[in-house]
């Protein structure tokens, strides 16, 4: 009967390992969850402003090269403006550092000696560009953030009338936004 007896605990004594087995797969899964570390959380706010700017450049001479008596010149050169996305902007050209110059009548200087240009804003030249003063023109447009490259056009007219020399002159490029 010992025997009989026996055989018939072995089972329930492998079902008691099993479930003990489990228990104690358990009890190590919600210890192991209880060792987590525990969080917490904030927001913070991220903020910037974004001002209206504009950057001009050129820096590359306006060269009409030789300059013969009773022959148009023509040249151009580019200017570059870098503005911020959306801001409106003009450019405008000053009459330049030539004795007597002025917007309508530029004036580039040899010593004491002149001699007349003009700057436009087209290539058939018919648009003078200028200050934005007593109803000159200037070039507008809006910032795209990248720059933004404009064609300034000079003439030296045929009938500008000089002596020898090297002329030069200084004209300063304005934005206004």
């Amino acid at each position: 009967m010992n025997n009989h007896l026996a055989s018939l605990l072995r089972p329930a004594h492998r079902g008691l390992r099993h479930t003990l087995s489990w228990l104690v797969l358990l009890t190590l899964l919600v210890a192991a969850q209880s060792a987590r570390a525990q969080t917490s959380t904030t927001t913070f706010t991220v903020t910037a402003t974004v001002l209206p700017s504009c950057t001009v450049s050129g820096g590359v001479p306006l060269a009409f090269g030789v300059v013969t008596p009773g022959v148009q010149q023509d040249g151009n050169v580019l200017i570059s403006a870098v503005c911020t996305v959306g801001t409106p902007y003009t450019l405008g050209l000053d009459a330049g550092t030539g004795t007597g110059a002025t917007v309508a009548s530029r004036r580039m200087t040899s010593g004491g000696d002149t001699l007349e240009y003009a700057l436009f804003q087209d290539a058939a030249r018919t648009t003078p560009w200028g200050d934005g003063t007593v109803g000159t023109s200037t070039r507008s447009s809006t910032g795209t953030g990248l720059q933004q490259s404009f064609t300034v056009y000079g003439r030296v007219p045929s009938s500008a009338a000089a002596a020898v020399g090297t002329y030069s002159d200084t004209i300063t490029v304005t934005a206004t936004y």
